[in-house]
């Protein structure tokens, strides 16, 4: 895997980037909320076909698209419709935007279901593809910068499966959370940069001081990794790279939370700050599709079967 983009990734990123500059700006009277999802720059990203990247060009691409989606305020719904639908139904185009459940929660609120037309009910061994007629979710209000919702009764599963499909769900809802998680941190790292070079205290800027430019380099560190192996799962389209790429991200989310937020003087867990609509993001991307533990027992399953089970038991 090369670490360059070549010709043809840069246009497409440099034409996603700008879309999103000229949409990036939340709504004064919509500031202070928790959760702000843009659903005319979600209609422009369908119509011009960015959401289709994976059946036109290839999952990485799209892949790289979920990555600059992440990286402004307002949230769209990028990583369901370009990564997990084309891998599930590569002949279909379903109705966006677009919720993964996790079935053995249905009753849970779930990301981005609130504003769904179509939800992807993994189902352990098969995905049921549900569509959402008004009426059928309600919003629930959390502090995470999604739209969460959930089932106002439990859903038809029945209608529509696609059969042996919910491991190959699994890791493409991976795929597309480390890509997610990838863009968002290192658009909070931004910030964070940016406020520590205004900031001073003794006469100094924040970010003069050496400690303070360590960790930020780590958390530039963990950012990057997160985009390399998410990017290598894409590239590669191998399950356990999935499975990496998902346990590492989601075995980073406090580091970055902690420090992000100590370097921003706690502004980020307001409303008043900007940073809330990136840093909280990773904390709703830590707990889906099993978490960091059970990515790290997947991996152990797939690399040492029989042990990975023992190991699955003791645990």
């Amino acid at each position: 895997m090369d670490f360059q983009l070549n010709d043809d990734q840069s246009a497409l990123v440099s034409a996603m980037r700008a879309i999103l500059l000229d949409h990036q700006d939340i709504p004064q009277s919509q500031k202070l909320d928790y959760c702000y999802f843009h659903s005319a720059l979600q209609d422009v990203l369908q119509e011009s076909g960015f959401l289709n990247a994976a059946r036109e060009v290839d999952p990485l691409a799209a892949a790289l698209l979920v990555a600059e989606a992440a990286k402004i305020p307002p949230v769209v719904e990028v990583g369901a419709s370009a990564l997990i639908a084309p891998a599930l139904m590569p002949d279909e185009v379903p109705e966006g935007p677009i919720a993964y459940v996790d079935g053995a929660r249905l009753d849970k609120p779930h990301r981005n279901l609130a504003v769904a037309k179509t939800a992807f009910v993994n189902l352990g061994e098969d995905v049921a593809v549900v569509s959402i007629d008004e009426g059928d979710v309600e919003r629930v209000e959390t502090i995470y910068a999604y739209p969460f919702g959930k089932f106002v009764r439990k859903p038809d599963l029945t209608r529509s499966v696609i059969a042996s499909a919910g491991a190959t769900a699994t890791q493409w809802a991976r795929v597309a959370l480390a890509a997610e998680f990838a863009g968002a941190a290192q658009a909070a790292i931004d910030f964070t940069v940016d406020y520590v070079k205004q900031r001073t205290v003794f006469g100094r800027p924040v970010g003069s001081f050496q400690a303070v430019q360590h960790r930020l380099v780590q958390c530039s560190r963990l950012a990057k990794g997160a985009y390399y192996l998410a990017m290598k799962a894409a590239w590669s389209k191998a399950p356990e790279d999935a499975m990496v790429a998902a346990c590492y991200v989601q075995s980073e989310v406090q580091k970055l939370m902690y420090d992000l937020h100590q370097f921003n003087g706690a502004m980020g867990v307001t409303t008043e700050h900007l940073l809330h609509f990136w840093t909280y993001r990773l904390r709703a991307l830590q707990s889906e599709t099993g978490g960091a533990h059970g990515a790290a027992l997947d991996i152990a399953d797939s690399r040492w079967g029989a042990a990975g089970d023992n190991g699955r038991r003791e645990c």
